[in-house]
């Protein structure tokens, strides 16, 4: 979705150019080092900064944050949101960078608390794989290299960040973690054989839920207005069997982190496709919706999500049909799971 990001000035991209250039690299090099109060501190003024030279994301945010908090975007609700939207996402690179290069125990040290685990384990002991579905929410990244790290293979699919540089550090701190990455390109046609290997082979694939990125998407509501959701995991989980877990690794008040595995989907067998991804696209967003609305502040979506997206014609006479499919999508307990 960076093609929908506020355009920066030429100025402006030049000098966020020469930040990751210079700053990734010096990041890379503390960030393990220095104590992580210190870094938290300079990255809420490096955030501060940044939205001072590059303001127009922020209007966006606001936008976003009105119609999830129900708010005017003038609120002082949705005022403090955006600034603790910017600050999270500040802390996300400091801790992604940090932890990725620590041992495993010392992010797991940070974890408050793990909820659900239980179906996902239930999930792998059935030997087909598992598809962790999740969003821009918390700290996305580290909770795959966290997985990683426990010997447990995980392969993420990701769209390559527009900067380049931003990329080539995500991907050092990946492979570092024993991560496999599978980059896909929107538009274009990319081959499934990594996702098929890697979930065939019992493994974790890791992919992202929350954004269309070729308007191809199948539609739900979505905080009042339909939206499109991308279709690519929902053909996976078909083709392979492979049950799709919602996950999201958020962070308290305290800035510990906070692991949630929701209620596995399997998508419901002998239902025409559309209908079965419908179906499947529904049950994901309901738990979006409810992990949105529990961290409204670490959702880091800095365009308009509501807009009308290309194809947006579709969307709308899609999104009928994907709500009523919701209700008979087996969103599946543990217990269930196991008797697929």
């Amino acid at each position: 979705m960076q093609y929908r990001l506020p355009r920066p000035s030429r100025l402006t991209d030049a000098l966020h150019r020469w930040a990751l250039r210079r700053g990734f690299p010096t990041l890379a090099r503390i960030a393990p080092r220095w104590p992580r109060w210190w870094l938290l501190l300079n990255a809420r003024w490096v955030i501060f900064l940044v939205m001072a030279v590059y303001p127009r994301p922020k209007r966006a945010i606001a936008g976003n944050l009105a119609r999830i908090l129900g708010a005017s975007r003038r609120s002082w609700r949705v005022r403090r949101g955006v600034s603790r939207t910017l600050r999270h996402f500040a802390y996300y690179w400091v801790d992604l960078f940090r932890f990725a290069q620590l041992p495993a125990e010392e992010g797991r040290r940070l974890l408050a608390g793990v909820e659900g685990m239980e179906g996902l384990e239930a999930v792998l002991a059935q030997g087909r794989g598992a598809i962790l579905l999740t969003a821009h929410l918390g700290n996305w990244e580290l909770g795959g290299i966290l997985l990683g790290q426990r010997d447990l293979p995980v392969s993420i699919v990701y769209v390559p960040d527009r900067y380049a540089d931003a990329e080539r550090f995500r991907s050092q701190l990946r492979r570092r973690a024993g991560v496999e990455e599978i980059a896909i390109q929107p538009g274009r046609s990319w081959s499934s054989l990594p996702v098929l290997r890697a979930l065939r082979a019992g493994g974790v694939v890791a992919m992202q839920g929350d954004r269309d990125f070729d308007g191809r998407g199948v539609a739900a509501p979505f905080f009042g207005q339909p939206v499109p959701f991308p279709r690519g995991p929902f053909l996976v989980s078909l083709l392979t069997g492979a049950p799709l877990v919602p996950t999201f690794l958020t962070y308290t008040e305290s800035y510990r982190f906070r692991a949630t595995f929701g209620e596995p989907i399997v998508l419901a067998e002998g239902r025409e496709r559309e209908a079965a991804l419908a179906g499947g696209v529904a049950a994901w967003v309901r738990q979006l919706e409810a992990a949105v609305r529990r961290c409204p502040d670490q959702w880091y979506t800095f365009f308009d999500y509501w807009a009308d997206p290309p194809g947006s014609g579709e969307v709308a006479a899609v999104a009928p049909a994907a709500a009523e499919a919701g209700a008979e999508t087996v969103a599946m307990a543990p217990d269930a799971a196991r008797g697929r």
